[in-house]
C-alpha cells in the first residue's frame, strides 16, 4: 500500500512533520449459529495500511484488531415493503459505522501524538485508506440494489460483459 501514489498525495496535503496513518477497516456478516440459534454477529475490523499484506493476513499474526460488534437486529415488518426494510437496514448500518468512526474522522482531521517504534513523538492521522468487504457488504455502504454493480452504474444485465462490450459510462 505505502508504494500507492494516493499515500504519497494525502501525505504531501498534511503539515510538515505530520504523517499518514492508513487504515484499513474490513466487515463481513457472520452467522453464530452452533452457539445461540440463528444469532448474527457483524464484525469490525481494523489494521493498519503499513503493515505488510503478508502478515496483515495471518490470524496468527494478530495484525487485525476487532473494533466492534455492529448491531444486527431484528426489525419489525408489520406494514413495510421489502425496500423499507432494506432501506431501515442500511440506515442502522450506516448510523452504527457513523457513531464508531466520529473518533476516528476528528483524529484523521487534526493528527493524533504518537510515539514510534524509535521513540520519537510523531503527529499522525489516522485516515480511511481501504473498505475490505465482500459483495453484500459492498452493497450496504455504497448503498446500492443487491444484484447491481457498488462499484459503477452497471445494472444486473450487464454485470458479465466483457470490457469490449461495456459503455465507458459503466467503467
Amino acid at each position: 500500500m505505502w508504494t500507492a501514489e494516493w499515500w504519497w498525495k494525502i501525505q504531501d496535503l498534511l503539515p510538515e512533520g505530520h504523517t499518514l496513518g492508513a487504515l484499513i477497516i474490513s466487515t463481513d456478516k457472520t452467522q453464530l449459529t452452533q452457539f445461540s440459534g440463528s444469532r448474527q454477529a457483524y464484525p469490525v475490523y481494523l489494521t493498519l495500511g503499513n503493515i505488510p499484506s503478508a502478515l496483515r493476513r495471518k490470524p496468527s499474526e494478530q495484525a487485525c484488531i476487532l473494533l466492534a460488534y455492529l448491531p444486527v437486529e431484528k426489525i419489525a415488518r408489520s406494514g413495510l415493503t421489502k425496500n423499507a426494510l432494506s432501506s431501515r437496514y442500511q440506515r442502522l448500518f450506516h448510523a452504527a459505522m457513523t457513531e464508531l468512526f466520529k473518533p476516528i474522522v476528528e483524529a484523521g482531521k487534526n493528527g493524533v501524538e504518537m510515539v514510534s517504534g524509535s521513540g520519537l513523538v510523531t503527529t499522525v492521522h489516522p485516515i480511511l485508506a481501504a473498505y475490505v468487504a465482500d459483495y453484500p457488504e459492498q452493497c450496504l455502504v455504497t448503498c446500492s440494489k443487491y444484484g447491481s454493480c457498488p462499484k459503477c452504474q452497471a445494472g444486473p444485465d450487464d454485470l458479465d460483459l466483457d470490457d469490449d462490450t461495456v459503455p465507458a459510462l459503466m467503467r
